[in-house]
């Protein structure tokens, strides 16, 4: 999706993002390895949102 973008739209919607940064591949695989260790096995049926505050 962010192909279909020009530079000043994804430029645009960054500025919507409380955090000003688009999020990385990173942020999603240390969520998930955050998910699948030990320190989230309290952690049942919620939906973790990776976005950068924007929700």
């Amino acid at each position: 999706m962010n192909n279909m973008l020009t530079d000043d739209e994804k430029n645009e919607l960054v500025q919507e993002i409380p955090l000003q940064r688009a999020g990385t591949v990173q942020d999603v695989a240390d969520a998930v390895q955050f998910l699948c260790g030990d320190h989230s096995s309290y952690i049942q049926g919620e939906i973790i949102r990776v976005n950068g505050a924007w929700s």
